[in-house]
């Protein structure tokens, strides 16, 4: 039982799990508590697969066409603020965690499209401007006036990244190799991070965020339909192409 109980200290607070493990009692602020925190675990297990199709697809197709490179990197940046800032803070890892896994995968698909579609060197050496600039914020040694600002800056760079993947996507008349799985997880973990973080972190910014984030993702998943016969025309003469 002890064993159990130090288990569940860790994911849980520790006053919940005595009341419940020993007094077999669920008070209802520890029911609300056990719920949210649960759903912050599960959206993070669940980021840990959230950008695999789209690295699939890209590793697929060995191409980047109609992923947008600017909203990409505009992501990472945003991601990368997000990460440091509620790690300085010490928000529960359960309310930010999948930030952190969703930036390493962003990251390796920002590597995939400059490496297929501009230049080798030139995607090794992005990825290690990201790991300095990454290790630098989280170091413990950046000012917290400066993440501060960095998160502020994470609200308008996180909106600008998914308009600007919009746009493309309105331009281009299709979403070229653009995952409509990571595109629907992604809008389902950001709607449910809206409540995980009242609960967990009240932090106005965060939770400003995660609403515009939500209402911009749910753009995608509507162009994602729209456009998915154009899409399938496109790839498909795309392999005509290549099997010349």
């Amino acid at each position: 039982m002890e064993q159990i109980e130090s288990l569940c200290e860790v994911l849980y607070p520790s006053k919940c799990c005595q009341r419940i493990l020993r007094e077999f009692i669920i008070e209802p602020e520890c029911f609300k508590l056990i719920v949210i925190k649960s759903l912050g675990y599960g959206i993070i297990f669940g980021s840990t697969m959230v950008k695999l199709p789209q690295l699939l697809k890209l590793l697929a197709a060995k191409s980047g066409l109609g992923v947008s490179l600017p909203a990409v990197l505009l992501e990472i940046l945003a991601l990368t603020f997000s990460s440091s800032y509620s790690y300085a803070n010490g928000f529960p890892f359960s309310a930010w965690g999948e930030a952190l896994f969703i930036l390493f995968m962003t990251s390796l698909i920002a590597f995939l499209i400059i490496y297929y579609d501009i230049n080798k060197g030139k995607a090794f050496l992005f990825m290690m401007m990201f790991t300095t600039v990454f290790a630098v914020l989280m170091s413990g040694h950046v000012p917290m006036q400066l993440l501060w600002l960095g998160q502020a800056a994470a609200l308008p760079l996180i909106i600008s990244s998914k308009l600007v993947q919009a746009w493309s996507n309105f331009r281009n008349g299709h979403t070229g190799n653009l995952s409509a799985l990571t595109i629907i997880l992604i809008f389902i973990g950001s709607t449910t991070r809206i409540m995980t973080s009242i609960q967990e972190t009240g932090d106005q910014l965060i939770i400003l965020g995660f609403m515009l984030s939500s209402i911009i993702n749910m753009i995608l998943v509507l162009q994602m339909f729209y456009y998915w016969e154009n899409t399938n025309k496109f790839i498909r003469k795309n392999l005509a192409k290549k099997d010349k």
